[in-house]
């Protein structure tokens, strides 16, 4: 493809990627109260999810899909109880103590499959990829070349972004904490969570 039309798409990505929604809100709230190395599963989950939705447009599976919205149904109450469930334990964790805490060890496949949950059930994220970026990028003309292209712009894209959301909650998360303010940390991350399950369940 031509620059252009990656520059194009690549910008596409970046505005849809750059809002605020459930997945940023749980992203953050997951490297503040356990830091930015344990959600790196979770992170992955959510890049495969766009690349998913990207790749139904391409294809023109978007009709075959509205056949499977039972599935989707089932992972979004699957994550929005996941989130709600370490909602509950952040909020009432009795022992956190004075400075940054290491990293809990939840189940990686769990962080994964809550991911997956967070991005398969984003309302902005589906509309974006079946119904807006068509009007960006002529899903016709795209070649299996192309769509490799696309794919690694749109992960670049996605990275860049996240990541930088990771940074910047990883620094806030060492400067509260070294302050004593672990489980005030707890209680916002906790707060976060729940608000991006109760964003997910009212989709």
């Amino acid at each position: 493809m031509t620059l252009s039309a990656l520059g194009l798409f690549a910008a596409a990505i970046f505005i849809l990627a750059i809002s605020p929604g459930p997945t940023a809100v749980a992203l953050v709230a997951r490297v503040i109260s356990h830091g930015g190395f344990s959600c790196l599963p979770f992170t992955a989950a959510l890049w495969i999810g766009e690349v998913f939705f990207f790749t139904v447009a391409v294809l023109g599976l978007s009709a075959l899909l509205s056949q499977f919205a039972w599935a989707l149904t089932l992972i979004k109450w699957a994550g929005v109880f996941y989130l709600a469930f370490l909602a509950y334990r952040l909020w009432f964790d009795l022992t956190a103590a004075k400075g940054p805490q290491p990293a809990e060890r939840t189940s990686p496949v769990k962080l994964f499959l809550a991911g997956l949950a967070v991005t398969f059930t984003n309302a902005k994220v589906i509309a974006f990829y079946l119904a807006l970026l068509p009007a960006v990028v002529d899903f016709g003309q795209i070649s299996f070349a192309s769509w490799l292209e696309l794919t690694l712009v749109l992960v670049s894209v996605l990275a860049a972004i996240d990541l930088g959301y990771i940074a910047l909650a990883e620094i806030a998360r060492r400067r509260l904490g070294s302050l004593g303010h672990t489980r005030i940390l707890n209680k916002c991350s906790a707060l976060a969570l729940a608000g991006a399950a109760l964003l997910i369940a009212a989709q």
